[in-house]
């Protein structure tokens, strides 16, 4: 991340990226109705693509090569938190076990990165393997 610009990142990471996701999306691809998109659906659409998507990428790779990888990671990590909480509070979705598991799954994970806990796991899963 320190060695290349970070437009130079997003870039090679959306190229790899399309050629791994585009024999699954194929289909879906080509099923889409493209003549009846309105103007409003073409302004969702871009939205999602560059504000949402690509901005994002972005600012993480941007903050990759400014902060620390932990305080990075803790942030992708929190965002489906975030995202599970407003929708609950807007009222777009439900609480269910599966959010609570899946908090669960994402305060270990924050956990593991932050407190070490990650390093000191592998040194001795990596240990055990060896003996």
């Amino acid at each position: 991340m320190q060695k290349y610009p970070t437009l130079t990142v997003m870039k090679w990471v959306f190229l790899f990226g399309s050629f791994m996701v585009a024999p699954f999306g194929y289909s879906e691809f080509n099923s889409i109705q493209w003549p009846t998109f309105e103007t409003e659906t073409w302004m969702s659409v871009a939205y999602v693509v560059i504000a949402t998507t690509s901005l994002a990428y972005l600012l993480n790779t941007y903050a990759l090569k400014n902060l620390s990888p932990s305080s990075v990671s803790i942030y992708i990590y929190l965002q489906p938190l975030f995202a599970t909480f407003f929708a609950i509070l807007l009222g777009k979705d439900n609480l269910q076990a599966i959010h609570l598991f899946s908090a669960l799954l994402i305060f270990t994970g924050v956990y593991l990165v932050s407190s070490g806990g990650l390093k000191e796991m592998s040194i001795r899963l990596w240990s055990t393997k060896k003996n």
